[in-house]
């Protein structure tokens, strides 16, 4: 199988010297879904922002479809992130919100149209095009930056601790939602959780990080029934 995203001996370090990210080496083969799980501060942001080009690792690589993507800016390496707030834009209708990254892109308008009502359907927002964002509950607006997210047709989707403002009984529902979403693109997704049931709904490979290491990489199974040390096995409750 292609691996599609190659992470290799990747190390980021703050002003102190002190490692927000230590060697991390990964590999994503195409169409696959990783969760990144791990708790607060653990990097696991740190490396989603590693990838999308936001920020720059203080060494290694990192590879897609064959190429180093390190000098690539973010707006050409054409990866989707969904960020943890939404970053909906309040005086945009849904469908405005959904076609932003095409009109970024230069798609013109008559082209954008088709594009939106199939985000629109795709998320089940079906007549919710001309609302408003403070008119939507928070799972609705969740669908939205996830249309948002996937209407420009990124090569790799991320999603930043998506289901984390929502209440638990939404999460479960959403979460569902969502897999069943990945599953019908086949797009390449990292998902970012500290929730471990999160995690294994998302991903069929699991990395668990903590302080910028990976500290265990396997199948939910793998992970919840070897556990490499006691504090995986603490962690996992």
């Amino acid at each position: 199988m292609e691996h599609e995203l190659i992470i290799h001996n990747l190390n980021k370090t703050d002003a102190t010297g002190s490692y927000l990210l230590n060697n991390i080496n990964l590999t994503l083969p195409r169409g696959s879904r990783l969760s990144v799980l791990g708790p607060s501060g653990s990097g696991k942001t740190t490396l989603l922002r590693m990838i999308a080009g936001l920020d720059t690792p203080s060494s290694g690589d990192i590879r897609f479809s064959g190429a180093s993507i390190l000098d690539l800016p973010p707006y050409k390496r054409n990866f989707g992130m969904m960020f943890q707030d939404y970053a909906l834009f309040p005086h945009m209708n849904v469908s405005a919100n959904i076609a932003f990254g095409l009109k970024m892109k230069g798609i013109p308008r008559q082209k954008q149209i088709p594009i939106v009502k199939q985000m629109l359907t795709l998320t089940n927002l079906e007549g919710f095009g001309h609302r408003k964002i403070d008119e939507l509950s928070g799972g609705e607006r969740q669908r939205v930056a996830l249309a948002r997210t996937l209407a420009p047709g990124p090569r790799l989707l991320m999603l930043d601790e998506p289901l984390s403002a929502l209440d638990r009984v939404l999460r479960k529902h959403l979460l569902a939602q969502l897999t069943q979403i990945f599953s019908q693109l086949h797009i390449t997704t990292i998902f970012v959780t500290h929730d471990h049931e999160e995690a294994f709904a998302a991903g069929d490979q699991i990395i668990l990080m903590n302080q910028g290491c990976i500290v265990q990489s396997g199948t939910p199974e793998d992970l919840s029934q070897h556990p490499v040390n006691d504090w995986v096995r603490q962690f996992m409750g």
